[in-house]
Order: C-alpha cells, then structure tokens, then sequence
C-alpha cells in the first residue's frame, strides 16, 4: 500500500473521531528510505493533553502528532516563532486523511502555506550580532585546537552554525539534523556542497564559514558588548482614571488595560481590570501563551473550565487568586443578580490576548 493508503487506514482504526488528519514528512517524496516515517498529525475535538509517541503499526514506522486544535495552533505559533517549520510543514505540505470539519483541514493549509512561503524574516538587531558573535567565537576555537577529539567536535558545530547562520540571514527556514541540510541546499545549494567538503580539513572550513559571517556583517567578537541598563529604567504611574478600554474583549465582560507595552511600555507583562455584570457570564475564550493570574476585588466570581472532558468551577471570592495557564480554555460567570464582580487581572504578555471559542473544549 501507498504511505498515504496506509496512514488514512491508521487513523481510520485508532481515532475514528477525528477532527482531522494529515500525513506528511519524507514517506511522501523521492526522498523516502526503507526506515523513514508515517509522520502523522491527528485533531481530536476535546483532547485535554496534546502528545507525540512512536509506534509501530502494520509493520510501518509511525510517529503521531496527537492535538486539539487549540494546542496544534499553540505548538505551530511556538516553533514557527522559534524558526522551525517541522509541524506546519507536515500539515501544510501533506496529505489530508480525513476532514469530518467542512474544509478546516484545508484551510489550514492554506494559512500555514502562506506563513511558510512568507518565510520567518531576517535576523536583525541583538539576535543577529549574537550569531555572529557565537561563530567568530567558535572560529577561534577551531583555530587553537590541538586535540583531534576537540577539533572534531568543534568542526561539526561550525558546520551547523555556519549553515543556520546562512539560512537566517537569507530570511528562510531552520532545520535540525537531516532537515538543516534539505533547508541549506534548497536555499544554497553551493554552499551546502562547500559544508560538506570543507567539514574534515579546518583550514578550508574557515574559509568557507567567513564567507558566511561576510554576509551577516562580517567577524564579530573583539569589541563585541552585550549591555543594556535594566536596573534604572523610569517607573510609570497609570492612575484609576486614566485606564484603558482600547484592549481584547470578550461577550459578557469589560476589560480595562492597566500595564501594558502601551500604557506603559512593559515588554512581557499586561495588567488590568476585568468587570463582570451581575448576572452573566463571558464567551468561552483562552489567552494564547500567555500565563493568567486572577485576584478577585469584589464579588463572587466562577471560573469555568474542563476537566477529563467535565465542566469543573471554581467558586471564588474577594482575596482569593486563581491562576489559568496558557491556551486553556475557560470561561468567567457572575451568578450575583444584583453586583458586579471585579478583578485584577496579569498576564505573562505585553498585550492582552484574548481568543474567544464555540465552546470549552476548544
């Protein structure tokens, strides 16, 4: 059977509700080996834990890539954000299995097509002076090494950060081991043949890495300096009157921005006021990456959420904190007929992310 066949047939057997599915990776092209994988991205509606386990089914080498869709999205933002396509790429790039969603399947990959073709943008600024800084570094560790392990060892990470080097400074893609090599040769193919002629002679190696760093800005290390004050930088004061209603909103609640890159220039924290009407409750939401800690300043508060696939609330009260991690979905009520409920809210993010969802299970 065809890898597609066979992957269609697997999902079809153990999770025969799933939202969606996709096959991809190198079973589906002139690169595929006698030991390559079923890579294999399965949506269920409802999964309270994401996760990856290899296995072996029918006689084929499977690895499952087991999501809800909340989580699948919070994984692709997080390597995509570190420069790593891998998951995207297999959606974007592979087969779809089976679609019981109407077309999301479809329209995912078309978004995550675009996101790739978009490429993840130059290195710029600190980061790019730093990858410069680490290869000049390393070149002169090749250049005083007498230890034919050491040398060894150092040749290889000069290989890999010249190659990654290269890919950034290109605006494309990063990979990880066969995958950095397919990224380098589809980006430059002259210079992944020179890596890997040059990887065994230091002399040549060098040669090759500079003409790298050239491209980047050229050697960085003396008079390099990694500064900056973060001990005397001004306080801000954001008076009660002067919060903000220019954020992320939710049916059924008012947020008001406190602390935030706008008010206040803050780079990784967003604080504010939520008010809650008396006899209500918020849309089913969750906050992205962003960690979410609670204090209740008036009223009587539930926090609505699942729990093995069970509605759980939190009965909260003035003093009380509650705490809700990142893409969690959940859902604030107000049971009170006659008050209000109001709290302060913090969250690990400059802005206040708010994703509102059909239901809790995401």
């Amino acid at each position: 059977m065809d890898p597609v066949s066979v992957a269609r047939a697997l999902v079809d057997e153990l999770f025969p509700g799933a939202l969606y599915a996709f096959v991809g990776g190198s079973v589906l092209t002139e690169r595929r080996t006698s030991t390559s994988d079923l890579d294999v991205v399965v949506v269920l509606d409802g999964l309270a834990v994401p996760y990856r386990e290899s296995l072996r089914w029918h006689g084929w080498p499977v690895e499952l890539y087991v999501h809800s869709e909340t989580s699948l999205n919070a994984y692709v933002d997080r390597d995509l954000a570190e420069r790593k396509p891998g998951v995207a790429r297999m959606c974007a790039d592979g087969a779809v299995l089976v679609d019981r969603t109407g077309g999301r399947a479809s329209d995912l990959q078309t978004a995550l097509g675009e996101r790739l073709a978009a490429g993840p943008g130059d290195l710029a600024g600190t980061r790019a002076e730093r990858a410069r800084y680490g290869l000049s570094d390393l070149l002169d560790d090749l250049a005083g090494a007498t230890d034919p392990g050491e040398q060894l060892f150092i040749r290889w990470q000069v290989v890999q950060e010249t190659a990654r080097l290269a890919l950034d400074v290109g605006g494309r893609w990063r990979g990880n081991g066969k995958w950095l090599l397919r990224e380098l040769r589809e980006h430059d193919p002259a210079l992944a043949d020179d890596l890997l002629t040059a990887h065994s002679d230091p002399a040549l190696l060098t040669t090759v890495a500079l003409g790298v760093l050239e491209r980047a800005g050229g050697r960085l290390w003396e008079g390099y300096r990694a500064e900056g004050d973060s001990f005397h930088l001004p306080l801000r004061h954001i008076a009660s009157d002067a919060l903000s209603g220019d954020t992320a909103q939710s049916a059924g609640m008012r947020r008001m921005a406190a602390i935030s890159g706008a008010t206040a220039g803050s780079a990784n924290l967003w604080m504010g006021q939520t008010h809650v009407a008396p006899a209500t409750r918020s849309s089913d939401h969750h906050h992205g990456a962003s960690e979410t800690a609670i204090y209740v300043v008036s009223g009587s508060p539930r926090f609505v959420f699942l729990q093995d696939g069970r509605e759980r609330r939190i009965e909260a009260a003035p003093g009380d904190y509650v705490y809700v991690p990142p893409y969690t979905p959940h859902r604030e009520e107000n049971p009170d007929l006659e008050r209000e409920a109001v709290v302060v809210i913090a969250r690990s993010t400059q802005e206040a992310i708010v994703v509102n969802l059909p239901d809790l299970k995401g």
